[in-house]
Formats: structure tokens, sequence, C-alpha cells
């Protein structure tokens, strides 16, 4: 399942971390902390008691009275908020979890291209700052289109020399929340006793669900149920945009996936290793980006998902046409990268 390609700065193995020298200290940003997955995702965070300090960034200065809001629960983390771009860099100067949610939302219709367009200018303001104040940290992205924004985020700080392959993460985890939750619907199991590997990238045509490597193995799913589920997968997100009428998308679901990243990500960052599901560099598939279980440690990739899954012949096939599909995508993101640095 892992391939150790990518070499964090430090080893793995070095007896101390990041945060292991200073106990239970980690900062963590939200940019994007007033849209509907941002604040969501800040009051669960607000329960991580692993966390001292919790920074909401955004644009509107609605994030104002998120903070506020959230101060006046007992316990958690300290919560700081900041509004206006001036205040960006003051919002991730001291963490070492940087969390982008910033988004327009889904719609329909809506091409990668136009995705790419609308959402692409807030991720270039937060590497460009990243670069300058805080090159160190861990940054996660979770703003559409994550196939393309994650090359794009990438090839910025390349530019701005603050890349390093093992911390910079597209968060993929609600892919596998999503094929959890089918099939113990389909199983009548509790989905915290699956697992489902998801590989590929992050798009309709590229979230390929690994239904034949569901654990605990004596769970099985038919060929026809695989099928169906897999399509369920793939097209729950837009199925969440049709149903609230274009308005907004899975705000919910997505808190809850990027919080259980998260909580991954900062046990890591104290010393543990733990595996999410992330889109992240990695050159075993054919493509320069890939998705799946990857694991992580106090320096960020440990060991990136390897391609030695035993799958079916239909997953096969869709993952075949998948990784056609994700070199697009990943093309797009570098292409808009180079469109703006030929601007600057």
């Amino acid at each position: 399942m892992f391939s150790r390609s990518l070499s964090p700065a430090k080893s793995y193995f070095s007896k101390s971390c990041i945060l292991k020298e200073h106990r239970r200290n980690a900062q963590v940003s939200i940019i994007g902390a007033a849209n509907g997955i941002g604040s969501n995702l800040a009051l669960l965070l607000k329960r991580n008691n692993n966390i001292t300090r919790l920074n909401l960034y955004d644009d509107s200065e609605e994030v104002l009275s998120i903070g506020s809001d959230l101060s006046e629960l007992p316990g958690g983390p300290r919560v700081a908020s900041y509004s206006g771009y001036s205040f960006l860099p003051a919002s991730i100067r001291s963490s070492h979890l940087i969390v982008m949610v910033s988004r327009i939302p889904r719609k329909p219709g809506y091409t990668r291209d136009q995705m790419l367009a609308a959402n692409a200018p807030a991720v270039h303001r937060l590497c460009q700052t990243m670069a300058e104040i805080n090159p160190d940290a861990v940054l996660a992205i979770s703003t559409n289109p994550i196939n393309s924004i994650l090359p794009f985020a990438s090839s910025l700080l390349f530019k701005y020399c603050a890349y390093d392959s093992a911390k910079i993460f597209g968060i993929t985890q609600i892919d596998t929340a999503r094929a959890k939750a089918y099939a113990a619907k389909a199983l009548n199991v509790n989905p915290r006793h699956l697992y489902v590997p998801v590989i590929g990238g992050h798009s309709d045509e590229t979230t390929v669900p690994l239904f034949s490597n569901m654990t605990p193995s004596h769970y099985k799913l038919d060929s026809c149920q695989a099928d169906t589920l897999t399509k369920l997968v793939k097209k729950s997100g837009m199925e969440v945009v049709r149903h609230k009428q274009g308005v907004d998308s899975s705000t919910l679901a997505m808190a809850w996936s990027i919080n259980e990243f998260v909580e991954n990500m900062v046990e890591a960052l104290y010393g543990g290793a733990t595996v999410v599901n992330t889109f992240t560099a990695n050159p075993h598939f054919g493509t320069r980006f890939f998705s799946g279980p990857t694991k992580i440690g106090c320096y960020g990739i440990v060991e990136s998902c390897g391609a030695n899954f035993h799958m079916s012949e239909y997953e096969r096939v869709i993952l075949g046409k998948a990784i056609s599909q994700l070199n697009k995508e990943v093309g797009l993101g570098e292409e808009y990268a180079r469109m703006e640095a030929g601007k600057a």
C-alpha cells in the first residue's frame, strides 16, 4: 500500500519531532473560517485538547463574530480571529499547520477552468504569504478543484523557494468517509468498523474507491454492489450541490472529514505515525500527483501511497481512465501557475 518515495526534511526516525520538544503546543490556522465548512471545522477543533491555539482567518468580517462565539466555550484551544488581507500574515505566523478551506462553492455546470480561476487567487495569496512568513509550516488544502489546485500551489511554493513535497497535502479524507458510509449502509454495519481505501484523485472522473480492499476482510460486496457504490462515491458531492440548488456544497461532511484529517496530522506532529487519505506528490502511478492512504509523521509524509493494491478488474479499468484524466487536471494546475508567474 505504501511506498517510501519522499524523503522528509529530517528523518522520521529522529528522536525529536517538531512538537515533541514542546509538549502539546500545536497551533493551527483555518483560512476561510467564515464559510460553512470553516466555521463548522472551527467548532469541531475547539474540542481538540491537543491544539493550544486556533487562528481563524477570512476576508469577511464575519470571522470576528465566529471567533467571539467560540471563545465563549470552555476548554480547548485559545481562539484568535483575523479579517482582511493585511492580517493574513499574523494569522499564520506561528502556526504548525495551516488548513486552507477558502472556496467559491461548486455550482452545477461549472467547468474545472472556472473553478480553478475562481479559487486560485486565494490560494496564491496564501502561498506567497506563507513563503514569506512561515515556510516551515504544514499546508493542507481542501479548496477545489484539488487535482489542479495542489499542483498550482506546489508550483508557486517552488517558485518562492518554500516547497517541501512532504509538507503539502490535498485533503481527500471525505472520499474515504463517503465510501465507508455507503458500504456500511449496504452491509448494515457500523461504519466505524470499516476501512475502504480510495485512490486516484478528487473529482468525479478520478476518484476510485477500492471496495475489494475493504477491511475487515470478512465484509464483502458483490460486483453489482461495488459498481453501484463506486458511482455513488463519485457523484455524491454533486448530488449535495443539486439538493442545495447550487447554493452550497457538502459543508457538514467536509468539516467532519477535514477535522479527522487535522486530528491525525496534529497527532503526527507530536511524534505519532498515522495514515490519512490525501492527494500528494506521488510518481508511482504514472502521474505527478496522486491520492490515497498516506503514512505521515512529525515531519510530514513518511510513506506515500504505493501501487501495490490487489484490485478487481473493474477497479483496474476505472483507475486507468482516472490516471489519464488526472494527468490532464494536474497539468491544468501547473499551467495556471506558469500563467500567474508570467503576470508577475
